[in-house]
This record gives structure tokens, sequence and C-alpha cells, in this order.
């Protein structure tokens, strides 16, 4: 790694030269900006350390001259700690500002995560050049097919070898979406750590402005791991290995915990939580982790998705289910026939278990109520906080349709949302490509 340091102080460069062991980079100094710009310019630097003047501001141009070469070095500026500079150093990109004197333990710190983000951005580009080729592979491949189809020459087993290799493709991009997911979580969790340090200030006093700063950064690292997270369950599902370890539970006390966990969420938006939990449902054997993590997602959803003052309904009660009109109650019948059959069959003995999630919110309206369940999919009717890959509602319909279930949702434009899963009470079959395992 090449550093390049535009100093004012001796000691600056004596502290960059005691820190260059550490973290193994090659340093160029110059002490004065207008030497750096006339020698510097064409080369190409991966951080740049300025140190500013009190010569009206005479290295900015410098700055940006040296910026021009791409890609545009890490830049980290050093000064007196002025309104000025700091504005100046935030007008120029700068990652970050030290005043004098600069802390070793400060220096070295910007380091380490300065270092992770090349890390990080050398990953992401590489993940993204690898997807580009995969992503060439199957245009080629597929463009093959239209051009053989096309001249009528493409014999059969031409065309199953075409999809062989089709699959084989698909497979790739699956491993390499869960190794490239796998290998961001782990530098984004360390960002996250630093982040918790200073904000603990353990390693000195903040300022409010800086704290500010760092809130909103950790905020950031907290919202990547989330979405880092669901690729990683999306790429096990893909990938045939979501795994269901059914032990026998207490639906009531787990459904309780969860909405103990969104009361807090729901006290910050002044939302009322409403439950209704039926007595009598007896233990039976489900992933107590997957299912607690689809009705968190459904309560989180209400939550992000409801205004101010509203209501977040939860009821959790016994359901008779008959198999064969798993089509009506996935909505294919008309509302009302549906709501009918609803309160009819829970009166019968049970064999399953209806949760319902209802809120007041902005609802989703009925051409969209099926694509909600589709990977990458925010429907645009839901532009209030609209956040995360739209993965949630596909990764909840997967685990529930893999314990023999099924989950709908029954929702009208600007009238709220009541999604609606149903748990066997003994589980089928497990579905295809699940791996169960039971104690």
């Amino acid at each position: 790694m090449k550093v390049l340091l535009i100093y004012h102080h001796p000691s600056t460069r004596t502290l960059l030269e005691e820190l260059s062991g550490t973290f193994n980079y090659e340093l160029y100094c110059c002490p004065d900006h207008l030497n750096a710009q006339t020698t510097y310019t064409n080369q190409s630097f991966d951080v740049m350390i300025v140190e500013t003047t009190d010569r009206e501001y005479a290295w900015r141009p410098a700055v940006k001259d040296l910026q021009k070469c791409p890609p545009a070095p890490f830049l980290i500026m050093i000064g007196k700690g002025s309104e000025e500079e700091m504005t100046a150093a935030l007008n120029l990109g700068a990652a970050a500002f030290l005043a004098t004197p600069v802390r070793p333990q400060l220096l070295s710190m910007v380091f380490s995560q300065m270092m992770k983000r090349i890390e990080l951005e050398s990953q992401v580009q590489e993940a993204q050049r690898r997807a580009a080729r995969i992503q060439k592979e199957l245009e080629q491949s597929l463009e093959r097919q239209k051009e053989a189809i096309a001249e009528k020459d493409l014999t059969y087993r031409e065309l199953l070898l075409a999809y062989s290799r089709l699959q084989e493709l698909n497979q790739q991009k699956n491993n390499f979406l869960a190794m490239a997911t796998h290998e961001l979580r782990t530098p984004v969790t360390v960002m996250k750590g630093y982040h918790r340090i200073l904000l603990d200030e353990r390693l000195g006093k903040l300022q409010p402005q800086q704290k500010e700063v760092l809130l909103e950064s950790e905020q950031s690292c907290s919202r990547l791991i989330r979405i880092i997270n669901s690729l990683l369950d999306l790429s096990r599902i893909e990938a045939g290995k979501l795994e269901l370890i059914y032990q026998e539970n207490d639906f009531i006390n787990n459904v309780k915990m969860v909405i103990k966990q969104t009361k807090e969420a729901c006290k910050r938006k002044q939302l009322s939580l409403v439950l209704k939990l039926s007595k009598g449902i007896r233990r039976f054997r489900y992933d107590r982790d997957k299912v607690n993590q689809v009705l968190t997602h459904l309560l989180e959803n209400s939550i992000k998705y409801t205004p101010p003052g509203g209501k977040v309904y939860v009821s959790v009660q016994p359901y008779f289910w008959e198999r064969r009109s798993a089509d009506a109650a996935a909505g294919l019948k008309p509302q009302k026939e549906q709501r009918h059959q609803l309160e009819e069959r829970t009166n019968h003995s049970s064999n399953a278990i209806m949760v319902q999630v209802t809120d007041t919110g902005i609802g989703i309206s009925p051409e969209h109520q099926q694509e909600i369940f589709d990977e990458f999919t925010q429907v645009s009717s839901n532009q209030m906080n609209r956040s995360g890959l739209g993965l949630g509602l596909t990764i909840s319909k997967r685990i529930i349709e893999a314990h023999g279930g099924k989950i709908w949702v029954d929702s009208r434009l600007n009238s709220g949302s009541k999604f609606i899963f149903l748990l066997p009470l003994s589980p089928s079959e497990t579905s295809p490509g699940i791996n169960e395992i039971r104690s």
C-alpha cells in the first residue's frame, strides 16, 4: 500500500514513519504542497495524508490535483481543528480529520478502519467482476440457444447439455452469493465493533457532532449486517441447506417473548400493541428460532408501515385445516367466503394453529399481494420507510412452507394489512431441499 504524506511539522512525519511498520505501507513524504503537486500529480496512491498550513489554504489546489489520478486515494486531513479547516476537508472529500497534536492511538484506529474499508471495497469489486463474468456467460449461453432454435438445428441432446450448463452456472451463482456474503459479514462486524469502542468513549471523550456521526455510521453497519444475514439465509435456502430443528415448545410463550422484544419499537413510534392469545394450544414440535424469525419480521413490517398513533394486533388461535382447501386459504376464493371459512374452521377440533399480525398501516393494493413474497421485491405502494432488499417475506414464506404450513396476506390500500400463517401441529413430510433435524 502506498501512502503520500504532505506534512508541515516533522513530528507528523516521524509518527507516520513509526506506523509504517505496523500497517506495512510504503511512505512518500513531501514537506511542501507545491512540490508534492509537481512531483506526484501523475502517480497513484492508496492513502493521502495532508497537514494544513496557515497560508490561506494554498494546499487546496494541490490536493485537488493529486486526487484526479484514479482511483481516488483515501484522504486524511490534519489541522488545528478550526471550522474553516474542517469545512474545507469535507469539501475535498476527506474521510477523516485529525486535530493537532495528533494522538498515535487515534491515528492507528483511523488506519485500521481505513484498511478494513479498502479490503471491503476490493472484495466488492472482485465480487462485481465475478458476477459480471457469470452474467456474461449466462447471456452468451442464452444467445446460443436462441440462435440454435431459430435455425432449427439444435438436437435434443444439445438442448439437454445447454440446460445442464445453465444449472451449473446457477449453482455457481448460489455458491458465489453464499461465499461473498459470508466474507462481507466479518469485516462489517469488526467495523461495528470499532464504532462501539468509540461511542463508549474508551479512546477518549467525543464531541457531540462526532458522536452523532458515529451513531449514524453504526446504524448503517447494523443495517448492512441485516442485509448480509438475509442474503445468507436466502443462499442456504437456494442451495438446499436450510435446516429445520424440530423440538417440542410452548408456542404461546415464544410469541410473548417475540412481542416483548418489539414493545420498545412500538413505544418509540407511539403504536398500540393488542394481543389475543388463545388458551389450550398444546405444545408441539417445530423449529422455534425460524418461526420466531418469521413472526419478528411480520411485526417489524407492521411497525414500519404503520403511521404513529396506529395499532398492531397479534392473535394466535387453534385452527382446523383441511389440506385440500389450502388453495382457498391462500386467497384464491373471494374475500368474504375466505373469512367465513376461517371463522367456521376454528370451531372444529384443531390440527393447526393460525397466527395473524394485523395493522392499521398503509396497506397493499390487490395487484401486489402475490409479488410481495417474491425475491428482492418492494411494491410501489410501500413508499414509506422503504429499506432492505425485499427478502424478509420471501424467507418467511420458505420457512413456513418448509414446516408444511401456509402464509398469505389480506390487505387493501390505505386500510391496513393482515398477514396470516398456518402451522400444522403434526408436520407433514419435509419439503425438498430441507434438512430436518428432530430432537
